[in-house]
């Protein structure tokens, strides 16, 4: 799994209803992203909102379906 956001490229450890898990998060600002997910080789991909940004200080980052 992975989340895009503005051309950086993070590894989802977990994904949660309303919430992600990165491996190696780094400070964003709030955006709207890209999520993917390859399941026996086929791939879904979504955009989700991250209102509150990424923060390396933080474990969770919380999510919104935009639509």
């Amino acid at each position: 799994m992975q989340l895009s956001v503005n051309g950086h490229a993070f590894v989802v450890g977990h994904l949660g209803p309303g919430f992600v898990i990165l491996d190696n998060p780094t400070d964003h600002p709030p955006a709207q992203g890209e999520m993917s997910m390859s399941i026996d080789g086929h791939v879904e991909r979504w955009q989700v909102q991250l209102p509150d940004g990424i923060s390396a200080q933080r474990l969770r980052t919380r999510t919104q379906d935009c639509g």
